[in-house]
């Protein structure tokens, strides 16, 4: 094997085997010893399945899944999933459309060998594809260019997650270490996958729902981030449009590293089970208006909930003024102009809720806990004319609603540090219907593809510090 890619190879496979990890008896110089424990024997994988209703036009299929240690965190920092299941997949997208991961096919659709399939498969690519192999996006075996020799023979690659995504605390992300030793993103997945319509988002949860335990910013103090920007906390949502589901019996498998013997890594394989007992769907759900106060903040009006909904989540996304020089908003260097700013809140019942003036990013992140400027939540054409003499105006935002039956945001680490918490509802599914999405201005929402479809911004990235802490 060639040493660069086994040393990443077996990098990998490090990283994975340290989520198992545990402080021992305390060694010489009082650093503590670390003995290595099998993930598979300590993590506990849980899978629920639903359907999904989105934007009243369509019917996917949702997934919510933990894989996690008995103290809540991840149990593992690599894993590979699989997810089997009587659905049918739409048609296929180009292998790496996610950028970074060049053997993954989202957003637009699942792998060729994906579609072929005679039963439903939504898979990652296996860890033992050593980086720099070519992508081989097909059913058969792909002849690729030597620049040294005869033309090399790979074998088919290609999948939904390619090898970034894994399942960890907060469901499946492209979050798995690389040979560098940090995830190949923080940022979730866009969602609905499958779907390069106007109404996808990223969901992403921040103040007012998470509020954090000190300032109110929750993420957003920008004192625990890697980078400079917004921060957050995923929600934990894996939908897939244009997938036609039927009862049954879903499975998901996770590949998970176990160890390597020179040229030779070994794998083992976890799985769960979650049941679709009906595809009815949740009543549609339709976004809120956001009225502004002038100040930062607003109000929200929700009427009553969408048959079967429970719980509701209204996604504010903040994409800043839209400024075509680059300059900063009111919420400075670690703004919307930089990076959009999500404001999630959660409603149990129909009413009005408010979005706090001030809950924008920390202003002054370099001086520490002592001092926390927060800025405005969604900035007002005075605040970023007094930010920024080329300031165009107020904020440009958008309104996306987001309901379950299921407890959707309860389940999420930290909100539960459960090894198991409860993944589905009443039904024992876990159903779910999202909004299209409202007030974006055509430049504002080419932004937000811009931004969030790299999927490599390193700005937007929170790591709980702690054994298998990726969230």
């Amino acid at each position: 094997m060639n040493k660069q890619l086994q040393r990443s190879a077996t990098c990998a496979v490090v990283a994975a085997m340290l989520a198992g990890c545990q402080a021992g008896q305390t060694g010489p110089n009082g650093i503590p010893k670390i003995t290595s424990v099998n993930p598979l024997s300590t993590g506990k994988l849980q899978f629920a399945v639903g359907t999904a209703n989105l934007y009243g036009t369509s019917t996917g299929l949702n997934v919510v899944s933990t894989y996690r240690q008995s103290n809540g965190l991840s149990n593992v920092l690599v894993d590979t999933p699989t997810i089997t299941g009587p659905f049918t997949l739409p048609a296929t997208s180009t292998a790496g459309s996610l950028g970074f991961d060049p053997y993954s096919t989202l957003y637009a659709g699942p792998s060729v060998e994906e579609a072929a399939a005679t039963t439903g498969e939504i898979t990652g690519t296996s860890q033992n594809v050593h980086p720099g192999t070519p992508a081989c996006d097909s059913t058969t075996t792909c002849s690729d260019p030597s620049a040294t020799g005869p033309n090399v023979n790979v074998a088919p690659n290609t999948s939904t997650f390619g090898q970034a995504g894994g399942v960890f605390v907060n469901g499946i992300s492209p979050g798995n270490s690389t040979d560098a030793g940090t995830a190949a993103s923080y940022v979730p997945y866009t969602e609905p996958m499958y779907d390069s319509s106007m109404n996808v988002f990223v969901p992403f949860g921040g103040p007012p729902a998470f509020p954090g335990d000190k300032n109110g910013l929750g993420l957003r103090d920008g004192l625990f981030n890697i980078g400079s920007g917004d921060v957050g906390i995923p929600l934990g949502i894996t939908t897939f449009n244009f997938v036609t589901v039927s009862t049954g019996t879903y499975t998901l498998s996770v590949q998970v590293p176990t160890g390597n013997n020179g040229d030779t890594e070994s794998y083992g394989t976890v799985t769960a089970t979650g049941t679709m007992a009906s595809t009815a769907t949740l009543g549609t759900i339709t976004a809120p208006t956001l009225t502004l106060d002038g100040n930062g903040g607003g109000t929200i009006s929700i009427p009553s909930f969408p048959t079967g909904v429970t719980e509701e989540i209204v996604e504010i996304a903040d994409f800043g003024d839209g400024d075509p020089d680059g300059g900063l908003n009111c919420q400075g260097a670690g703004g919307s102009n930089e990076v959009s700013t999500y404001y999630p809140i959660e409603a149990t019942t129909p009413g009005t809720y408010t979005l706090p003036d001030t809950i924008g990013p920390n202003t002054t992140i370099t001086s520490g806990v002592n001092t926390i400027t927060p800025s405005e939540t969604i900035c007002t054409a005075a605040a970023n004319a007094a930010a920024s003499s080329t300031a165009p105006g107020g904020d440009n935002y958008t309104v996306q609603a987001i309901g379950a039956d299921y407890p959707l945001l309860v389940s999420l680490y930290p909100n539960s540090k459960s090894q198991t918490p409860t993944l589905t509802g009443p039904s024992g599914q876990a159903d779910i219907t999202i909004s299209a999405l409202m007030g974006a201005t055509s430049m504002a929402h080419a932004r937000l593809l811009q931004l969030e479809h790299s999927q490599g911004n390193a700005r937007q990235v929170r790591i709980l510090h702690g054994r298998g802490s990726r969230i």
